[in-house]
């Protein structure tokens, strides 16, 4: 697995594509990941290419799985 290189609109418009779950209007928004229970913005996430150069999405959290299923708005009490 080797790290994508990337731009911020690049990224951005990764992430619009590939995640069936939400919509991404800015990587500066927030995601609760559920198996890490931590918060973090789009900017965060890891971009990766698999053997088979098929874009993968990571958690920004050390050792943890999570993917865009994980993946949640926060809930935010401001």
């Amino acid at each position: 697995m080797s790290a994508l290189p990337e731009t911020t609109g690049r990224k951005l418009k990764l992430f619009q594509a590939a995640d069936p779950l939400k919509r991404w209007w800015s990587l500066d928004e927030m995601r609760f990941c559920k198996k890490c229970e931590h918060i973090f913005t789009g900017h965060d996430i890891r971009v990766t290419l698999n053997e088979d150069e098929k874009v993968r999405f990571h958690c920004p959290t050390f050792q943890c799985q999570g993917q865009w299923e994980d993946w949640q708005y926060p809930n935010l009490h401001l």
